[in-house]
C-alpha cells in the first residue's frame, strides 16, 4: 500500500469513525428526550393518584360522622371534598389538553423513530466500512 493510498485510507477511516460517533450521539439525544417526556407524564399521574386517595379519605371521614354530628364540620368537609374534586378535574383537563396537543407531536415522534432507525442504519454502515478497512490491512 502506497503512502497516498494509506493517507486516503486513514482519512476515510477517521470520517467513518466520526459518522459512527455522530450516529451514537443522535440516538443518545433521542432516548434522553423520550425519558424526559415519560418522567413528566408519570409525575402528573402520581399527583392525580394522590388527590384521588385524599378524596377517598375525606369521603370515609364524612361517612364516619354521625348523622346528628356537627353540621358545620360536615359542610366544611363537603366543601373540601368538592374543592379537591374540582382541583383534580382541572388538573385532568390540563393533562387531556396536553395530550390533545401532543397528538400532532405523535406523528413527529413516529418520524423521529424512523430517523432513529436511519441513524442505526448509518451506524451499521459506518461500522461495516471500518470493519472492511481493518480486515483489508
Amino acid at each position: 500500500m502506497s503512502i497516498l493510498e494509506f493517507t486516503s485510507y486513514m482519512l476515510a477511516y477517521k470520517d467513518d469513525l466520526k459518522k459512527l460517533a455522530d450516529s451514537i450521539k443522535d440516538i443518545e439525544s433521542q432516548v434522553d428526550d423520550n425519558l424526559q417526556q415519560a418522567l413528566l407524564k408519570s409525575s402528573s399521574l402520581v399527583k392525580l393518584n394522590k388527590d384521588i386517595k385524599e378524596i377517598g379519605i375525606m369521603s370515609e371521614a364524612l361517612a364516619d360522622m354521625s348523622e346528628e354530628g356537627n353540621i358545620l364540620a360536615k359542610k366544611k368537609l363537603l366543601t373540601s371534598i368538592r374543592h379537591k374534586i374540582f382541583e383534580s378535574q382541572c388538573m385532568l383537563m390540563e393533562e387531556i389538553q396536553k395530550s390533545m396537543l401532543k397528538a400532532a407531536e405523535a406523528m413527529a415522534d413516529a418520524g423521529n423513530g424512523i430517523n432513529l432507525m436511519t441513524n442505526y442504519g448509518r451506524m451499521i454502515k459506518a461500522l461495516d466500512k471500518i470493519d472492511k478497512k481493518v480486515k483489508s490491512l
